[in-house]
């Protein structure tokens, strides 16, 4: 099944011949449960014209209600992703070419996820089942064990491997059949090495591999960011060096009258703020970063 990135449009095209009007019936649900027996939504449009019968459905805003990032889970063994960090999405294209509809083709059936793909990938591009660009990535030692993770979708007979960056030492581990997992980055014993993960098939072939390196940092305190990546996948990162607040506030003031005269109190208040607000800005430092990490913190 592919991925739909409900941050960019995902665009259902039926174009029949004969046609004069169409139907899309989008089938929405979390978990893995099986299709719901009514549709989530159901959209209709007419032909433009005999001569123009193509029919254009965006489906991206429909899944994005689907999708919620309101937590934040700590991933230190392999887990399920949670559910509501992606959804199931079937489609059902239909055609009316008389007075009835008629389905065209199989029902489409897809992982909603919210993502994003950039205009050079083009219409619906679809970024894979590893939520994580491929690079090597730094990570700040002193932070406990809980050093990000990676949101993967299994293939049949996957295994997850690590190799220790200075021992050498793998460790491997066989993955579930077709789920939605978050593993961890870094194999708890190679904390203080870093390694090499990988995604291996059942013919040794490497499917995925990314490498993350300890770093310590003796001048500043590292700043942890916990985002939603351009896959649709939390992404931890840290920023090594010098950080700034930055706090700006606006309110408006006024001029009080005294609460009693002529034998008012000299001690009060001549003036009142109302209608503060303020804003917070964090600007942070990542250290010297290779163009490729450069290239994916700014994306």
């Amino acid at each position: 099944m592919a991925t739909i990135n409900a941050r960019s449009p995902y665009i259902v095209t039926i174009n029949e011949t004969g046609q004069i009007e169409t139907k899309l019936e989008i089938y929405l649900w979390n978990g893995t449960g099986s299709t719901p027996a009514s549709p989530a939504y159901t959209l209709s449009k007419k032909i433009p014209s005999s001569n123009n019968p193509a029919t254009y459905y965006d489906v991206s805003p429909f899944i994005r209600e689907y999708i919620s990032h309101a937590s934040l889970q700590s991933i230190t063994t392999i887990t399920a992703t949670p559910s509501a960090q992606w959804c199931n999405v079937g489609l059902k294209l239909f055609k009316k070419v008389t007075t009835s509809f008629i389905q065209v083709g199989l029902t489409q059936k897809h992982f909603g996820l919210d993502g994003y793909g950039l205009y050079l990938d083009g219409a619906n591009p679809v970024l894979g089942n590893y939520l994580l660009s491929p690079s090597t990535y730094t990570y700040n030692y002193d932070f406990s064990g809980e050093y990000g993770w990676l949101t993967l979708y299994t293939g049949s007979g996957n295994s997850l491997k690590y190799t220790g960056l200075t021992t050498g030492v793998t460790s491997t581990t066989l993955l579930t059949n077709n789920v939605w997992l978050d593993v961890p980055r870094v194999y708890s014993a190679f904390g203080a090495e870093g390694n090499l993960l990988e995604i291996i098939d059942g013919s040794a072939n490497v499917l995925y591999s990314a490498t993350f390196v300890p770093k310590e940092e003796c001048k500043y305190t590292p700043v942890q960011v916990d985002f939603v990546n351009k896959f649709g996948a939390w992404q931890r990162e840290w920023f090594f060096k010098a950080s700034f607040d930055t706090l700006n506030v606006e309110n408006t003031e006024y001029n009080l009258m005294p609460s009693t005269y002529p034998n008012y109190l000299i001690t009060e208040g001549q003036r009142e703020v109302f209608n503060a607000n303020g804003k917070k800005t964090i600007r942070v430092n990542t250290d010297w970063v290779s163009k490729v990490s450069k290239r994916l913190l700014s994306s």
